[in-house]
């Protein structure tokens, strides 16, 4: 009697290989510590702050006792997304989680308030947590969920959760870049909110990269941005911006694309206009489509990142102001 042959028994389903595996694709896009898609200011500011006294004892407190208490609070008062209930966001949170090679973050649904809101948090003892509003889960589109999601995930794959929380500290305000070396009082508090603030700017291009890897077309980016800007979504530091122009903000950046690093001026640009320029230099660099092989370059030419990061810096920095 011959054993007849099963297909399935040449199907490797070790853990451990797969584990080794994945972290092998995962360090694939590695560079000297950090991920190759993140913005190399992003990296460089939180390295600055690791170093303003007192620091690492805040940073402490926020990943071992406020984000897990905070993440507790949300799981009690929340419902969990899945392939029953809010399907959109968990099917989100699925592709980006594919897309950017990390584990599926735990997506948390709660009730909408005045103001549509998603955020993620990672802590000690947590798994890595992205809440939502309802009303973001139930009525925005799929690519809208796609690339908040995506920017969620990004933050959670560049470790953003403790530079984020940190604005629920005193003398820590989200949107106050008063000089360091104004008011009286504690100068370690003034320079680590002053360098907090400063970071956002960074924080958001690199969020922003890992959503735009996220969707299913890149080019879409700067409509599903202004979607969601006019549909009341804040940005970092609270604003709310409704009235947003998108087609005079792709007009004008129409000219700069094509302006040499030594001409470009940003001057009297809106945070929302600096922040879709960044990105959609992004559309244009190497790195997006290392990501995203399923993707075609635009007319089969794309920039170095070492040329993305200097006209990244030039739109983000300079005379960089964030009030709406």
């Amino acid at each position: 009697m011959t054993d007849s042959y099963n297909p399935l028994m040449d199907i490797n389903t070790s853990f451990c290989d797969y584990l080794v595996e994945r972290t092998r694709s995962y360090q694939e896009h590695v560079v000297g510590g950090t991920l190759d898609y993140a913005f190399d200011d992003d990296f460089a500011m939180r390295q600055k702050i690791g170093g303003i006294s007192g620091w690492s004892r805040l940073y402490k407190a926020i990943v071992s006792n406020d984000i897990p208490g905070r993440f507790k609070r949300y799981f009690q008062s929340s419902d969990s997304a899945g392939s029953m209930q809010y399907a959109k966001a968990y099917e989100a949170a699925k592709k980006c989680s594919e897309r950017l090679q990390i584990s599926l973050p735990v997506v948390l649904v709660r009730k909408a308030g005045e103001v549509p809101e998603i955020m993620s948090m990672a802590g000690e003892g947590i798994e890595p947590c992205i809440v939502m509003t309802s009303d973001i889960a139930e009525t925005f589109s799929a690519d809208e969920l796609c690339f908040l999601v995506g920017c969620e995930c990004g933050r959670l794959q560049n470790r953003h959760s403790a530079f984020n929380y940190a604005f629920t500290y005193p003398g820590i305000s989200r949107g106050d870049t008063s000089s360091d070396s104004e008011n009286g009082g504690k100068s370690n508090v003034r320079e680590l909110n002053y360098v907090l603030n400063k970071w956002i700017i960074s924080g958001d291009i690199t969020a922003d990269r890992a959503g735009i890897i996220c969707l299913d077309n890149p080019s879409d980016f700067p409509q599903i941005y202004a979607s969601i800007r006019k549909k009341g979504v804040p940005d970092s530091f609270g604003n709310v911006n409704k009235e947003i122009d998108i087609n005079a903000i792709l007009k004008h950046y129409e000219a700069l694309h094509i302006t040499p690093v030594r001409d470009l001026n940003m001057d009297g640009c809106s945070p929302d206009e600096r922040r879709i320029a960044a990105a959609m230099e992004f559309i244009g660099c190497e790195i997006l489509y290392i990501w995203r092989p399923d993707l075609s370059s635009p007319s089969g030419h794309v920039g170095s990142k070492q040329s993305l990061e200097i006209r990244c810096d030039i739109i983000a920095n300079s005379d960089s102001g964030h009030s709406a």
